[in-house]
């Protein structure tokens, strides 16, 4: 049985993740929407690639079930993923 910071850390796992995804879906849209109209090359199947994989990684966080190292790139790999679209002035709240 998990310990309550133990859930909260998940949950906070989760969360980061979570929002990491959802920044790259949300750049993928937009590129994938001026491709279609021609201001902007198509956007790499890649792309969508790492959208599933930062999925499947939120919901193993959430369950507990990523081994500390994973957990560790994982995160440093959202940090990153995060600090890029925060460098887009359109992705500014």
């Amino acid at each position: 049985m998990a310990t309550q910071a133990q859930l909260r850390q998940r949950r906070t796992d989760h969360d980061l993740i979570a929002r990491a995804a959802e920044s790259v879906r949300r750049r993928a849209r937009r590129q994938q929407a001026e491709s279609a109209v021609g201001r902007a090359p198509i956007v790499p199947y890649g792309r969508y690639v790492l959208v599933g994989f930062l999925d499947e990684l939120a919901l193993a966080a959430s369950r507990g079930e990523l081994p500390a190292g994973v957990r560790r790139v994982g995160l440093e790999l959202c940090g990153e993923l995060l600090g890029e679209t925060s460098g887009d002035p359109t992705q500014r709240a």
